[in-house]
Formats: C-alpha cells, structure tokens, sequence
C-alpha cells in the first residue's frame, strides 16, 4: 500500500527571497493551468478534459466535469495528431463568487477548432448545457501541427486575455522560421498563422466578455471593421505564447515565448530562442519573420533552399500564398528577455539547457500582507520560469517596468506549467509531470518564503476491520502539538469525520479519505489513501533466473513472475520482444504511416489499437494469435468483411463492407507483421520462455521482456541481445 503525503506551510510572515516549496496535491493528470478563487479554492484542468476543485485547507480533490476534448490519450498515445490539443486553458469570471461562471480553452471533437466557452456551475459542478460560445478557431491537427497555447487570463476592467499558438509543423525547418510557401505544405506554413492579421492563431487575443457574447474593447491592434484583419488581435506574432500574466496595477501583458530550435546562426536564419515578452499596448511580436531581439530571418524557397531577402523590421511582408491578411505588417517589437539553448550573453543568469518559457505573475512589496516575495526595499518583480530547465526566475524592475537584473529562485522542480499568485502573497504552483504526455504524476505546491515554522508530517494506513483506518505515524519537526482531523470526499463534496488516530467511515460512497495533521502555529500536513485502490491487487514483479550476459536468437529464458498479491496463472502472460541496437520500435510497435492512415481513414482505430485493448483487443493480440494459422489475411479479411462477435468478448464487431480489397490485404498484412520478433507464454508464473528466432541485420539490441496479469500493473525488463 502506498500512502500520499503531502503538506504546505499555513502560518509563518517572512521577507526574504529564498522560498520553500509544500505540496498540496500529487497525482495529476497533465495538468495544465490553475485559478485562484478569492475563497482560495484552486480549479484546475488537465490536458485530458477533466475539470478539478481543490480544497488546499482539507487536500480535497473533487471532479467538477469531465470535458469531451480532442487530444492525445492513453489509447492512442503515438497519434500524429492533434499532438498538443486537449483542455488547455482556464479563467473564473472576476465576478465568479456571485455568479459561479468559468471560462474554458479547449479542443473541440465536433470539428478541427479551438474553443473558448462560458460555462456556470450549478451544485458544485459543470453545467454543460449552460456553455456559451465565445470564439471559435480553426485549427489543424494532421501532420504534427503544434503550437497550441491556450492560456486564460482575466485582467484589469474585466477583459480577458486569449493565447494562441501558431498551429504549425516546426520539424521541418532546420529550427528556423516555417515558412514553406510550397502548394502542399499548409501544416508546415506559420505565414498563414502567426504572421497573418485576419487569423487568430499565432495570438494574444483580448476580449470583453458580454452576456451573450463579447465586445472588442479599445486599443487592440486593429479597429473593428479595417479590411483583412481580426478586430479581437491584441499582440500578434507569436509561436507558442505560453503562459500569460498581466501586471494588476498597470495592465501590462508579460508572457513566455517557446522559441525554435536552430543551435546556431546560419544562412537560413539566427538560432533559437525562447522570449519572455513585454506588451505595454497592442503590437506585433514577429514571429514568423522576427525573433529575439529582432533577428530577422530571410525569405526563404524551400523549394531549393534558395535565400531571398532580409526581413525588414519596420515594416515586414508576408507575401505567403495563404496569407488572407495585409501583405505589410506592424513594426516588429523586440523581446523583453531572450535566450537560447547555450549560455546566454545578455542575460547570463538564465543558465543554459531546454527551454520553455512562461512568465508571470507579477509581485509588488505589501507591508500588510502575510507573504512577500520582494522584500520592502524592492520595487516590482516578474517572475518567470522555465517547463524544461525547472526553475523559476525573479527578474526585478523599475518604476517604468525596465529590466533592472535576474537571478534565479527556485530549482529543481518538475516541468512547472503555470504559477499564481494567492491574495495572501503566497506562490501557488502547478506541475505538469515528468513526461511530455500522460503523466500520473502532476502536483499543485504552496511556494512561501523560508525560514518560519515548518509542517508535520503524517502517514495512515487501513486497518484489518472494514471501513477503518487509522494513523501509522505523524511527527513534526519542531516537536510542537499536532491534532488530526479526518475527512472523506463523496462527489464535489467532502464529509469531515471527525478527530484522533483512528476512524470509522459511515455508510456512503465515498472515493476517499484523509487525515489533515495540523501543528499548534497551523501548519498542515496531509495523507489520502485512494479507496478505490484498495481493491487494486499491486505491481508484478518479473525476475531472471541465473541471468546471463547477453541472450541470442532463439535462446531460451528462465524467468519467475511474483506479486503482493498471488496472481492467477491462467490470467498471466510472459513476451519477448526484441528491439534492434537503432532503437525503433523502443517504444512499442506501431503501424507503418501509409497504413496508419487507410486504417484512421476506414475508422478502424475507433475500435482497436496497436498494443493496447479498447472496445475490441488490440492488433499486436490479433497478431500473435493468427500468424502461424494458414492463409492469415484471407481469414481475417473475411472476418472483416462479415463482422461478429465471441471470440474476444460480446462486443460485435461490425462488418466493414466498405473496405475495399487492396486495403484490406494491406491493413491485415501489417497487423501480421507486428508481432514479427515476439514470443509468448502464458499460464504459468514460472518457467522458460523462448526468444524469436527471426535472426535481424542489426544485432546487438536487446530483449523486452512484459509480465502481465488482470488486475496487477505489468513487470517490464530489459536484457541485453547479441
């Protein structure tokens, strides 16, 4: 069993810069942006569509909806598209106290299109049929087409701030500007986005939400009605403006620019930058034809890789065939804080390594408020961070909003995606994970000054009787009192059950239970144990009997599977999979492109997947269980053509009659194929099983070896090959 514990620092005044970090929440589906409520409540959205409440005096989680979003997910995790689609992006109204209305950026199933809505909670959860449709943006998703953005921002007279990334394929550039003007290179065109007046991608867009709608607000970059251009356009010129924040006093926009990825300067155009940009009013940032401190790129013939002209800075041109905007653009504005992947020369303190930028919030010195993290003697201060270099930076201002210096902040922390300031001074950070996608692993921490009073800690654990649990331990670092609430949650809502080192649950439903540890200076310390994993039966474990240092073709293996709990060995299986030294297919197997898509084309991937189950069993299953039969295609091909149901559940498979023959030879011909270099064994937990003798050119890779059984999380390995 293992127990969750988490805590954050409630009580302490400090004027110092050194911060410390107390977790509130673990366990976060990439997650991607946090709103503070003025009651504190923090609402959270994750990349896959759910909509989190979180209650940082009690650890609650509570699920408020779950989003239908285009994204990436766990059934189809190696998709080529919509790769960074998904909920992106929340706000609550300035008057959501009264009126429980939440603004959301996601990605549409109904069409190829980004969407900005209005929702109302009612009972504590989403209202779905309340949604109001603010914008609408077409997008593309096929071919690795990124930039997505999405962040969500309300700012000063209640106008909200809109960030759109320029939805463009950057593989394919040399990591300098895509601007391929060829016929049949759309997804690889950022002129048609980001340098494009009349579209809204590639944008910091402002608006000025309404009952039913939105007004455009003075000020923007264009005039409602001026021809070939989007009235709602505050800054444009933009890759990914990830991560926006507005200084409260002034109005003035500061975001993070995730930058291309060219390691030096050649002829195609300077090396990558990631930006941190400052927008005192409306204007163009110059992406695609500008970047950095305005470092122009040439036009480029991607055709032959010819250079054509120097973009001008004054007036830069976009002369894209699918440019539906004005030909000359607005002055290109340089960036507030650049830097690359190596070591920066203005600004030597950013360090060097991946890049990410974010930016914000913005902090002033507040002699009445709990936290500061400027001290009294300091002016204004930017925060800034980085998702990949997992730092946070301070950069201190003027009076003017100048740049004074930089200096970093915290470390050491995991892709942080979004940073918030909370009304009492303190830092509220959101995590996404440690992996680009489908992480399990995200968190929200309180960030604090140091130096006060530190919090306890405290683990629980379930007891032999039903429905009982108590405190397994519980120290505080000061030796000062501690006393223990308990609370369970049931839906959006939570049940506080009472006090002391042991507990009862009473009748209900309930999803979980925790234990609020709480010193005599109100520093809290949290442990949750996830009721609906009590059922869960644990981790498999796979071992290698008297190993050897490198196995060949054809060899055999002795292994043992073993559990917590003993699992059943007619429901356990054992393979061998061999990966060339290359390294394809390390991740998995996978269908070859062209025949990824007649598949995605004939909706094939509706029902089945490559390694995983889903409505029918996965390919690599079917693989394995009809390569050695004779005649295999024609068999499943008539199996196609006809349907059914019973041999791999009750769920019929319907027949497919619109498949033609050719793509059905093709399709089922490369479903055989995956399975090529895997072995298997089932129904025992001990024994031997033997590798693939289809002996590849490429020796000298290694063997993966899965244990899997129904109900435990599978054990994998890996062995050398020779």
């Amino acid at each position: 069993m293992k127990y969750l514990i988490v805590s954050f620092l409630a009580l302490t005044v400090a004027c110092t810069a050194s911060l410390e970090k107390y977790s509130l929440v673990e366990g976060l589906k990439d997650p991607m942006e946090v709103a503070i409520a003025r009651d504190g409540q923090l609402y959270v959205v994750e990349r896959e569509g759910r909509v989190l409440r979180i209650n940082p005096q009690t650890g609650g989680i509570f699920e408020l909806g779950n989003l239908h979003v285009q994204c990436v997910n766990a059934s189809d995790p190696k998709s080529k598209y919509g790769r960074e689609d998904g909920l992106l992006g929340i706000a609550l109204d300035p008057n959501f106290s009264h009126n429980q209305r939440i603004f959301l950026y996601y990605s549409t199933r109904e069409s190829s299109a980004n969407r900005l809505s209005r929702f109302t909670l009612k009972a504590g959860r989403i209202d779905f049929s309340s949604e109001v449709k603010l914008l609408e943006i077409p997008t593309e998703r096929e071919n690795f087409a990124s930039h997505q953005a999405g962040s969500v921002e309300f700012g000063p007279n209640e106008l909200l701030y809109l960030s759109t990334g320029d939805n463009t394929n950057p593989f394919a550039s040399d990591g300098h500007a895509p601007i391929d003007n060829r016929d049949d290179r759309t997804n690889w065109d950022a002129q048609r986005s980001a340098g494009n007046t009349n579209d809204l991608r590639g944008k910091i867009l402002r608006i000025r939400p309404t009952e039913s709608g939105y007004e455009i607000p003075a000020g923007n970059l264009f005039k409602p009605g001026t021809a070939k251009t989007r009235p709602e356009i505050f800054v444009m010129g933009c890759r990914n403006p990830f991560r926006l924040s507005l200084n409260p006093r002034t109005s003035t926009l500061y975001w993070g620019e995730v930058g291309p990825d060219a390691r030096k300067d050649t002829a195609k155009g300077p090396m990558g930058y990631d930006e941190v940009n400052q927008a005192k009013s409306a204007g163009n940032y110059g992406w695609p034809f500008v970047i950095a401190n305005n470092k122009p790129f040439p036009i480029r013939d991607f055709s032959d890789n010819s250079i054509g002209a120097i973009t001008k800075l004054t007036a830069p041109q976009n002369l894209g065939q699918r440019n539906t905007g004005l030909k000359t653009l607005p002055p290109a504005h340089s960036a507030f804080i650049w830097y690359p992947y190596s070591d920066s020369k203005e600004f030597p303190n950013m360090g060097k390594g991946g890049r990410n930028a974010m930016a914000g919030p913005i902090c002033y010195h507040k002699p009445n408020r709990r936290y500061n993290i400027i001290d009294q003697n300091g002016d204004t201060a930017l925060l800034t961070y980085d998702w990949m270099r997992g730092k946070i930076f301070k950069a201190n201002l003027d009076g003017d909003e100048r740049l004074k210096d930089l200096e970093v902040l915290k470390e050491g922390l995991t892709h942080p995606i979004d940073l918030e300031m909370d009304r009492d001074g303190s830092l509220i950070l959101l995590e996404y994970g440690s992996g680009w996608y489908l992480n399990t692993n995200g968190s929200i921490s309180r960030l604090i000054p140091s130096g006060e009073n530190k919090p306890p800690s405290i683990a629980i654990k379930p007891l032999a009787e039903a429905r009982k649990f108590c405190v397994e331990k519980v120290t505080d670092p000061e030796n000062k009192q501690v006393t223990v609430q308990w609370y369970a949650t049931s839906g959006v809502s939570e049940q506080k059950l009472g006090s002391g080192t042991t507990i009862s649950l009473p009748p209900g439903k309930f999803t979980d239970v925790r234990a609020v540890a709480t010193d005599d200076m109100g520093a809290k310390a949290f442990a949750r144990i996830d009721l609906k994993g009590l059922n869960k039966k644990g981790n498999l474990a796979l071992a290698i009997i008297k190993p050897q240092k490198a196995y060949g073709f054809g060899e055999t293996v002795s292994f043992k599977i073993s559990s917590s709990t003993p699992a059943d060995p007619t429901k356990t299986r054992i393979r061998a999979r061999y990966i060339p030294a290359t390294g394809h297919d390390s991740d998995g197997v996978e269908l070859p492109a062209a025949i990824d898509q007649i598949a995605r084309a004939n909706q094939c991937l509706a029902c089945h997947q490559v390694e995983t189950s889903s409505v029918g069993p996965s390919y690599l299953d079917v693989s394995i269980k009809y390569r050695s039969r004779k005649n295999t295609v024609g068999y499943l091909k008539k199996k196609l053509k006809s349907g059914g149901a019973g041999v791999w559940g009750e769920v019929p498979m319907p027949p497919q009659a619109a498949l033609n023959d050719a793509d059905a030879d093709k399709i089922i011909s490369a479903i055989i194929r995956l399975s090529k270099g895997i072995s298997e064994k089932t129904g025992t937990l001990q024994g031997k099983i033997q590798l693939s003798s289809d002996v590849s050119s490429e020796p000298g890779g290694a063997w993966e070896l899965t244990a899997e059984s129904d109900g435990y999380s599978p054990a994998i390995i890996r062995i050398p090959a020779r």
